[in-house]
């Protein structure tokens, strides 16, 4: 009864909590989103003005914060995925994501100016819904 293709045996033994979907979101929100939010973070600087030391001191900065808030927002994305549909999903991931973003640093640094903020949540939401949209399973009819 066993087939060659692994995801047709996936309904008859389900799927443990650390199979390939957690890992493949692991993967999109701890690489791809911290790079995602350097370049979102910095793209208008380079663009006007060129890459300088100083841009790379706040681009380390924007990847340390960035790295949390993925962390944070992967494990939200983990715990939704199991019950929402991918339209309902993303846009709270996006949200989590612009709370994180605007609360982390806000946290480790005091309160931030109000345009810092609005970016950092725009930020947040923009990187984190896209590697929600990345991160799901479209094979998958059960959510």
């Amino acid at each position: 009864m066993s087939s060659e293709n692994p995801l047709e045996n996936d309904d008859l033994r389900g799927v443990p909590a650390w199979g390939p979907a957690s890992l493949r979101r692991a993967l999109v929100f701890l690489l791809l989103g911290p790079i995602l939010g350097v370049l979102v973070a910095l793209s208008p600087d380079v663009a006007s003005g060129g890459l300088n030391a100083w841009l790379v001191l706040i681009a380390k900065q924007v990847f340390v914060i960035a790295l949390l808030v993925s962390a944070i927002t992967g494990l939200v994305d983990g715990i939704l995925s199991r019950s929402l549909s991918i339209f309902l999903r993303a846009p709270l991931t996006a949200l989590v994501g612009a709370v994180a973003a605007v609360g982390l640093p806000a946290a480790l640094l005091g309160r931030l100016p109000q345009e810092m903020s609005m970016w950092l949540a725009i930020g947040g939401a923009f990187c984190m819904g896209v590697c929600s949209v990345l991160s799901h399973e479209y094979g998958r009819t059960n959510t």
